[in-house]
């Protein structure tokens, strides 16, 4: 007796309408990837992340899948004049070139961009699968001689995708270098720039910018050593909320490069494809009306392959309007304009980029005291997933209590974004052109205290690893918060507010994005930190939410690190902690500043912020860039931002240090 898992009338429906469950499923995910493909720079949601992840890995197997299905469809000898196998062969086409339309999303990830090989081998295989399913339901019908020209532009888009994906690493995507050299190249352009034209200077010296700098290739040495170009892509002269805005076009600049189609297509080669193409599937779309224009009613197939050619050309249209209105369309037309066909599009188009979100501008928080307060309420979950032995080995389970425990991210104001620019500049001023290597001390120097406070400050950021001088500062800044003027606090743009967005942001970068630190540490010292508060809380009753609100609950526990009321930590288990005094070091640390200062509380923030984004800086420099490429897509890190502002001004290289000087 033969047994079946599957009824046997849902087995005869899926063998009837398999295809065409699978196809629908396909064109959801295509919508997915189109319309919020591009969006996940501006989105820090993980829900929406994941939503995007699960679209861009399924889709390739699940035109796979239906392209094995369609290989052993069985060929119809009707006398119809149009057999249904010959219209199910046309979603062979169909789908390869809705795989090759993602231009928002080409990648996923910086490793996608490595896989070229695979690329063209996918590109391969894919194209002989279509070309086989073709070969066998051909009939010579009118509805066959559609075949070659989508079949055409499938291999366009696929192909497209290909090579956006085999440049985005080499350095050969945007300007060449014997473009740049040009003498006279770039100051013409800025000079013949009209002024009546808002953010387009703003977009193209951000584009020159990245263009010259390519910050995500790790090999690319090259600068411009001409001082006329230096003068025209320097952002010295704008302010600090127009520098800004030039990184966000910059980094937005790198990311198209990274993870879009955007600079492939704005090639003389890839404006002709992309005509080619679209113009193709416009007259299929034609010629399908024509020759069905009176039988979608007796050809069912007929009505659901206009569908998906309708879906299709839908986001083709969406596409194009977003390549009309981006970046890489104003810088095309800033080159192109002694033409005045450019020039109208130009007055057009560059005013509406201001509009445009480029990334989250949000700041993530992560309070060390607030997380030692609330874990146990997720005590439950981490149990529940240590049932599963992959989440424990993958360490997933704290990284999920993390998460949940992580505060609200913030916005940024532009005040914050001034001080950052401000703070950047006194260490531009001590490093010169170098790498920053410093991670406090210059802010420390600057404070011009040469007393014992003074220097048991500096041996707190220069003896200590990185990763225990920020929960030190961390827990320093908490205590000097709790212990501050309180007005101060209700204003989102004090040096108190902003020193305490510093800190719980620094301290998110520890907690939950360790690897832009760099620190193969910063787990262990992290647990350990954990450990040793979660037990002061515990022990000195701070934990009684029943009595007492949680403002309450930190305000206390601060007052009472402050005034010592803690007993004698145990070493740590570890050798990286085992001579590590966590709430003693913050002590002193908050205790030496306040002696500093006295009653100038003003003056005590000013050093915290300076500390605080000197460390942001060292942060930024030591992050590989593969780190910093890889947030852009995850809705971007004021960290890149830092990081990208530097780079700009260091030079690695000893030879293009002399001649920065010269100039």
């Amino acid at each position: 007796m033969q047994f079946n898992l599957m009824p046997r009338r849902l087995k005869d429906f899926w063998d009837e309408w398999g295809i065409e469950m699978l196809v629908a499923v396909s064109c959801v995910m295509h919508i997915v990837l189109t319309l919020f493909g591009s969006r996940r720079k501006q989105i820090k949601n993980i829900l929406v992340r994941f939503i995007i992840w699960s679209a861009y890995l399924l889709s390739d197997y699940v035109v796979t899948v239906i392209f094995g299905k369609l290989t052993i469809i069985p060929v119809s000898d009707s006398t119809r004049e149009i057999t249904d196998s010959e219209l199910r062969a046309l979603l062979a086409p169909l789908l390869l070139v809705q795989l090759g339309s993602r231009d928002a999303i080409t990648a996923y990830s910086i490793e996608d961009n490595r896989l070229g090989l695979r690329q063209i081998l996918s590109l391969f295989a894919q194209c002989n699968a279509v070309f086989w399913i073709l070969f066998r339901c051909w009939t010579n019908s009118p509805v066959s001689y559609l075949y070659l020209p989508l079949l055409m532009a499938g291999f366009i888009k696929y192909g497209e995708n290909v090579w956006a994906l085999s440049t985005a690493l080499t350095g050969s995507s945007g300007l060449t270098i014997t473009e740049f050299d040009e003498e006279g190249h770039v100051p013409k352009i800025f000079k013949d720039l009209p002024t009546d034209i808002p953010n387009q200077k703003m977009i193209t010296t951000a584009y020159y910018r990245f263009v010259c700098l390519k910050p995500h290739i790790d090999n690319w040495l090259y600068k411009p050593l001409y001082q006329v170009s230096v003068e025209y892509t320097s952002i010295d002269r704008y302010t600090s909320q127009e520098k800004f805005r030039i990184t966000d076009l910059e980094l937005g600049f790198m990311y198209d490069v990274l993870y879009t189609k955007f600079p492939v297509i704005y090639t003389w080669i890839g404006l002709a494809l992309r005509l080619i193409s679209s113009i193709t599937l416009f007259s299929i779309s034609i010629a399908f009306c024509i020759l069905f224009k009176d039988s979608f009613v007796y050809y069912i197939n007929a009505g659901f392959t206009f569908v998906v050619l309708g879906v299709i050309l839908t986001l083709e249209c969406y596409q194009i309007y977003m390549l009309v209105f981006s970046d890489w369309a104003i810088v095309g037309m800033v080159k192109h304009r002694s033409k005045p066909a450019a020039m109208r599009f130009l007055r057009a188009l560059a005013p509406q980029s201001s509009k445009r979100k480029r990334w989250s501008n949000k700041l993530d928080q992560f309070n060390l005291i607030n997380y030692c307060l609330d874990q146990k309420k997720y005590d439950y979950l981490t149990k529940l997933l240590s049932f599963t032995r992959f989440f424990k080995f993958q360490g997933w389970d704290t990284e999920i209590k993390k998460y949940l425990c992580k505060s609200t991210s913030v916005r940024i104001y532009e005040e914050f974004k001034e001080m950052l620019i401000q703070e950047m500049k006194k260490v531009d001023e001590k490093r010169g052109s170098k790498p920053v290597d410093k991670r406090g001390t210059w802010a420390l120097i600057r404070s011009s205290f040469n007393n014992e406070s003074a220097e048991m400050l500096k041996r707190s950021v220069e003896d200590r690893d990185f990763d225990k001088s920020i929960v030190i500062w961390h827990l320093a800044t908490e205590i000097c918060y709790h212990n501050s003027d309180t007005d101060q606090k209700r204003n989102p743009t004090s040096k108190i507010e902003m020193g305490r967005l510093l800190s719980n942001y620094m301290m998110y970068l520890l907690a939950v994005q360790s690897q832009m630190l760099c620190i193969t540490t910063s787990d262990i010292v992290f647990d350990h930190a954990c450990e040793i508060l979660t037990e002061f809380l515990t022990t000195s009753a701070h934990g009684d939410y029943s009595k007492n609100t949680r403002d309450d609950i930190v305000s206390k526990a601060c007052k009472d690190l402050r005034e010592g009321n803690f007993v004698r930590e145990r070493g740590g288990k570890t050798m990286v902690t085992e001579d590590w005094k966590v709430l003693e070091d913050s002590r002193n640390v908050s205790e030496h500043l306040t002696s500093l200062h006295g009653d100038h509380e003003d003056a005590m923030w000013e050093l915290i912020c300076s500390v605080w984004v000197e460390m942001l800086c060292f942060a930024a420099t030591n992050c590989p860039a593969d780190n910093h490429s890889e947030q852009l897509r995850r809705g971007g890190e004021i960290v890149t931002h830092v990081w990208l502002l530097l780079l700009h001004n260091t030079d690695a290289d000893p030879y293009l240090r002399e001649k920065r000087k010269d100039r």
